[in-house]
């Protein structure tokens, strides 16, 4: 089978999820196609972006969808499916779609159902605008929507996608990447939030958490790993509340840094939230690497997180936005190393059965298979 996996942003650090599932995918020849490298390209991935592209290029493919300068290397490619990360760009992939007559298959991580239309078009953004205004074309012509989670589900269905074309799949994780697992942590004291700085992941609410146990336990630091619009705020909220030289700002790191940072926590926290605009969180890969990595895990009942962390039993889950519970549950895992280890020992166990995305993506490789025999029949009927 082969496969053609779309995203115009290719390969940004904090999107290895789909790498990692495009290596997973078993008996499978994948090209990745993007309009711009947004990373550095792993070395073991064949994957293709136009050598050049002037301002002018970049606005006429991005704000009226002229993807045409793809259509050749696609097909050459010859692939059996079309496969698109994000609605916004799914909506580019019809394209290909309506040109090649192969079957679109688009994976909704989040952002794209539960951000508000207007929002999109105040963004300025051409690619936010042009999903705004042309989406229900995505709704009736891609053959296949995948969910990352329950509530990804729940949440397109609220948004107007088709029942009948909705379908939950979980990405996953490697295990393999995070061996040996932590177990153990009775040397460990920082706590890690690893995440883009921007209003939906919750940071500024950790912050303040923090700063309201930070005395009580001198030796631990909070490390912040990645970077966005609210760095500048964020570092001036923890100066006013005294606890500055307590938390580092790493910005964003490569995915091998990542896998490092987990592995030298006591845990992570992820209190994400509703964003203004409506944005929530899908699910949060992190998690479940921090589940593989064998450490618990602090974050809400928000979004997909309460499918990624289970109660008190691979982690602890507090409302969005409270400060004193989150406070409580940071308190309670730094003075508890046992229950540490507890919650970490299950979520490996979790992260290995229901997150291993070398069953997930062979799961995916049979939703290919089906979609393109769909296809087919109505191709053949037609």
């Amino acid at each position: 089978m082969k496969a053609v996996i779309f995203r115009l942003q290719l390969f940004k650090p904090s999107e290895a999820f789909i790498s990692t599932q495009v290596r997973a995918l078993p008996n499978t020849e994948s090209l990745l196609i993007g309009r711009k490298l947004f990373g550095p390209p792993p070395g073991d991935l064949n994957y293709w972006v136009p050598e050049s592209m002037d301002v002018w290029d970049a606005i006429s493919m991005t704000g009226l969808g002229n993807v045409g300068s793809m259509l050749p290397v696609i097909r050459n490619f010859q692939p059996d499916v079309i496969h698109a990360h994000f609605a916004v760009d799914a909506l580019y992939a019809l394209t290909f779609k309506r040109s090649l007559d192969v079957p679109l298959v688009t994976t909704l991580h989040g952002f794209d159902v539960t951000t508000r239309r207007r929002e999109f078009i105040a963004s300025r953004r051409p690619s936010l605008i042009r999903y705004a205004l042309l989406q229900n074309q995505l709704k009736r012509e891609s053959d296949l929507f995948l969910c990352v989670s329950d509530f990804v589900y729940k949440s397109a269905l609220a948004a107007g996608f088709p029942q009948d074309r909705l379908h939950r799949h979980y990405i996953g994780v490697d295990p393999k990447q995070f061996e040996p697992p932590r177990l153990g942590c009775a040397d460990r004291t920082n706590i890690l939030h690893i995440a883009r700085l921007v209003e939906k992941k919750g940071t500024s609410y950790l912050i303040e958490a923090f700063s309201k146990i930070a005395g009580k336990f001198p030796e631990s630091r909070l490390v912040i790993v990645g970077d966005g619009p609210l760095r500048a705020s964020l570092e001036s909220l923890a100066s006013s509340l005294g606890i500055r030289s307590r938390v580092d700002f790493r910005g964003a790191r490569p995915h091998a840094d990542v896998r490092r940072e987990l592995n030298e926590c006591l845990f992570l926290a992820l209190p994400s939230v509703t964003a203004s605009n409506g944005d929530s969180e899908g699910l949060g890969i992190v998690l479940l690497e921090a589940a593989a990595t064998g450490i618990p895990v602090v974050g809400t009942r928000h979004g997909g997180i309460p499918e990624a962390v289970l109660d008190q039993e691979t982690g602890l889950l507090v409302e969005e936005r409270s400060v004193s519970d989150l406070a409580d549950s940071l308190d309670r895992l730094l003075g508890d190393r046992d229950l540490c280890a507890r919650l970490g020992r299950a979520g490996r166990t979790f992260a290995e059965t229901r997150f291993n995305v070398n069953l997930q993506s062979a799961a995916l490789r049979d939703i290919y298979t089906r979609v393109i025999r769909k296809a087919s029949r109505v191709n053949v009927s037609s």
